[in-house]
């Protein structure tokens, strides 16, 4: 069913049983939130809403890809995001937020707005490490990182600071002390 009111959806007058709703998120629903990282994306999202008597149950699969610069090279690469959300809404005398993952809907709720949980799931739902698959690289920066690659041996780093020797901390202390009275 495609939704008329983009990202919210009325459960009113819907009967009990499972309903379907398709939704796009591209550039322009990211545009709206702040802090948004994705750019160039084109995703769909599935949302499958289970209506009962007492509660309801909300699934969103989301599928799609996004243009994104590799982490190694710098060169656009095309990733492919999949991501799934699952939340129960519970029927109750007030609206409140018990946790993320169960709602509690008050009488005069009508309807589900979902562009947070879909921003949220969007996010998190990007691979940490967005990189080329190995040997996809652009050659010319892979060369010119392997000729600034060191053989520095990190472990020698703390081994050096493990060995160095520091001042007494209570001789220290009588300078400070030392000074004070100077002052006076």
């Amino acid at each position: 069913m495609r939704v008329k009111h983009p990202y919210i959806i009325p459960f009113i007058g819907l009967k009990l049983g499972t309903h379907t709703f398709e939704f796009e998120l591209g550039d322009a629903f990211f545009a709206e939130f702040e802090y948004s990282e994705i750019t160039n994306a084109d995703f769909q999202v599935e949302v499958t809403l289970v209506k009962k008597s007492t509660m309801m149950e909300v699934t969103m699969d989301l599928n799609g890809s996004m243009q994104w610069p590799c982490d190694r090279c710098g060169e656009t690469i095309e990733i492919a995001v999949t991501g799934t959300d699952h939340w129960v809404i519970k029927h109750g005398d007030h609206t409140e937020s018990e946790e993320d993952e169960i709602w509690v809907f008050g009488p005069q709720e009508f309807q589900i707005d979902i562009r947070q949980r879909l921003f949220e799931l969007a996010h998190l739902s990007l691979p940490a490490r967005r990189t080329h698959d190995e040997g996809d690289c652009n050659p010319v920066v892979m060369s010119k990182m392997s000729e600034l690659e060191t053989e520095d041996d990190s472990d020698a780093k703390w081994i050096a600071l493990k060995n160095m020797k520091l001042e007494n901390p209570s001789d220290q202390l009588e300078d400070i002390e030392d000074w004070e009275e100077d002052d006076e």
